[in-house]
């Protein structure tokens, strides 16, 4: 097998795998990611297909795991000698502060203990791994649940890519054109020159029709919402996305908590694959949630049986991202016929 490589984030869906197998589930998370006691998931089986393509499935005992290839039983491994590398493996990875990919000899020998060929799961899965779990009230066996895993080890995670498709058009109410920008890629500044200067701006369009119907399709009102959450992102000094939603729909104004309602529900669509360029049509209904990789080593659960924690969760921990201006075409003043309009764009972020 080659040396694999990978940065902290990848490394860390690893570290994952590892620990749901030798501890058999994970408990929950609240809303700030504490570990909740009183929920724990036990998880009957580990499903790891990185290539979308052969399956490997962990199918858990009380002290050992059972490893199916394409459906046939290869191996059973004791958990203690899982737990030996996992333990080595995690430590070497909390002392790598490199954000570029990098080798990591005891992850080298984690995967191949769990015959493991491939660190990640392609770009284009929507669940880092699939999980058969037990039930919490019933004790019966649940369908395959899909999970995305996110990390507090590595780098912060985009959730909401940028692209041409994510631009969005507001018009410039205001007399004559303004000059010029200096640098286009200073968004705020220029952005607040603007105002300096007596404009205002007025949505005007998302540019990608398919990406406004997709938040119609969560939200009749929500491609307003999300035009008015930019433009207050744009003049702010903030990233944080509370923050930036209490500027934009403050509670003193009439439903202002129900335009926040419907932005938690945009986050929590964008972390189960909603993306511009394609139409979403609802959550999927084998996505199951999130799995937290914590620096303590615990590993979370955000189950979407609780959307509410959820939801509050990516709340209090996403923010705002400027992309590149030149590469997206956007903060440049045009014209067409008497009026003058400018394009914003965003992206989102851990």
């Amino acid at each position: 097998m080659i040396s694999p490589s990978a940065n902290r984030g990848e490394w860390s869906e690893l570290y994952a795998i590892g620990y749901l197998v030798t501890h058999g589930g994970g408990f929950g998370a609240d809303e700030f990611t504490k570990l909740d006691p009183t929920i724990f998931y036990k998880i009957l089986e580990v499903v790891d297909n990185p290539t979308g393509q052969s399956e490997t499935i962990y199918k858990l005992h009380e002290k050992d795991v059972e490893v199916f290839q394409d459906g046939v039983a290869i191996i059973r491994i004791e958990k203690g000698e899982i737990e030996i590398r996992l333990k080595s493996f995690y430590e070497d990875l909390l002392s790598q502060t490199q954000s570029h990919a990098f080798s990591l000899q005891s992850g080298e020998q984690l995967m191949k203990i769990l015959n493991k060929d491939k660190l990640s799961a392609i770009s284009s899965l929507s669940a880092d791994l699939e999980l058969v779990l037990e039930d919490l009230q019933s004790q019966t066996i649940s369908p395959r649940k899909g999970f995305s895993i996110k990390s507090e080890i590595g780098s912060p995670a985009t959730i909401f890519n940028a692209s041409r498709s994510t631009n969005l058009t507001y018009r410039l109410i205001g007399s004559g054109t303004p000059k010029p920008f200096a640098k286009k890629s200073a968004v705020k500044t220029n952005i607040r020159s603007l105002y300096n200067n007596g404009y205002e701006l007025a949505f005007e369009k998302f540019d990608n029709p398919i990406f406004e119907k997709s938040l119609r399709n969560i939200d009749s009102n929500l491609p307003s919402y999300l035009a008015q959450l930019l433009l207050a992102y744009t003049r702010s000094s903030t990233t944080k996305m509370s923050k930036i939603c209490d500027l934009a729909f403050p509670m003193g104004e009439p439903d202002s908590n129900l335009k926040i309602q419907k932005i938690k529900r945009f986050l929590s669509a964008a972390t189960m694959g909603l993306t511009a360029a394609n139409e979403w049509s609802g959550y999927p209904e084998d996505f199951g949630g999130i799995l937290l990789v914590k620096k303590d080593g615990d590993v979370l659960f955000y189950y979407l049986y609780n959307m509410k924690k959820f939801e509050q969760y990516l709340f209090n921990n996403l923010r705002f991202d400027t992309p590149d201006a030149t590469r997206h075409a956007f903060c440049e003043v045009y014209s067409e016929g008497d009026d003058n309009f400018i394009k914003l764009n965003f992206q989102i972020r851990y």
